[in-house]
């Protein structure tokens, strides 16, 4: 697979939530290396503070309809994260898959064609039962994984990045994870974090640090070269759909 622009393999970020923090501390990482960023929003919550109680992001202030915008301007893309950011069932799918993509382009005044997964990937069954229904082209789980130019659309993978995996692994970040990978596959990573902070990671489990998310772009580049293709996920999305005739 060449992809676009004769580039050899793919790098991706998302933001899960969207916290308005981003613009101070990741949004000018992505402006010095020439990153494109993307954000996943609960359509319930645009430009005000999170309302997930248990959250280790509850309170913080989420991305207004200008900032988000702002952000698509520069490249930035969006998906959906579902109406609430509960766990999702056949019961709850209408709402929170299915009409939650017309309030959040209601939000918006944009369209949205991916869904990502909220909470774990036992929500994904739903989601994939009524995505295609609902007007999404692609699916973005938490499956930990090197996706392909053969990989379903609706089962994208996304590889975390923080600073250490929960018990009993302990694993610590790592700056190189799975590009090596993508590049022996002519494969796409898309890294997912939520909103790193200097120094200390909100929750290490599901963060990594600003100093972190800056060395993991450090390698993406020194790595990857002229070979790899910084890309917003719906454009990668896109271009597969136009590359591969796929009916999506």
């Amino acid at each position: 697979m060449v992809w676009k622009h004769g580039k050899r393999w793919v790098y991706s970020v998302t933001y899960d939530e969207g916290c308005a923090a981003l613009l101070d501390y990741a949004v000018p990482i992505h402006r010095r290396f020439g990153v494109p960023g993307h954000v996943a929003l609960v359509a319930s919550q645009i430009g005000v503070p999170r309302n997930c109680p248990g959250s280790s992001y509850d309170g913080m202030m989420i991305l207004s309809k200008g900032e988000i915008r702002g952000l698509c301007a520069e490249g930035w893309g969006v998906s959906n994260h579902s109406m609430t950011h509960v766990a999702l069932t056949m019961e709850n799918a209408e709402e929170e898959i299915v009409r939650s993509r017309a309030v959040l382009e209601d939000a918006l005044e944009m369209p949205v064609r991916m869904f990502c997964v909220p909470g774990n990937n036992d929500s994904y069954p739903p989601v994939r039962a009524v995505a295609e229904r609902a007007g999404y082209t692609s699916i973005m789980t938490i499956y930990d994984d090197v996706n392909t130019a053969e990989t379903d659309l609706l089962r994208l993978c996304r590889v975390p990045l923080h600073a250490e995996y929960p018990p009993p692994f302990y694993s610590a970040f790592d700056p190189y994870k799975r590009l090596h990978q993508a590049m022996d596959r002519g494969g796409w990573v898309i890294d997912y974090c939520h909103c790193p902070m200097p120094d200390r990671p909100i929750h290490p489990w599901k963060d990594c640090t600003t100093q972190q998310l800056t060395e993991r772009f450090e390698r993406v580049l020194r790595v990857g070269g002229d070979e790899v293709w910084l890309a917003e996920p719906n454009e990668v999305v896109e271009y597969l759909l136009a590359e591969g005739g796929r009916d999506r």
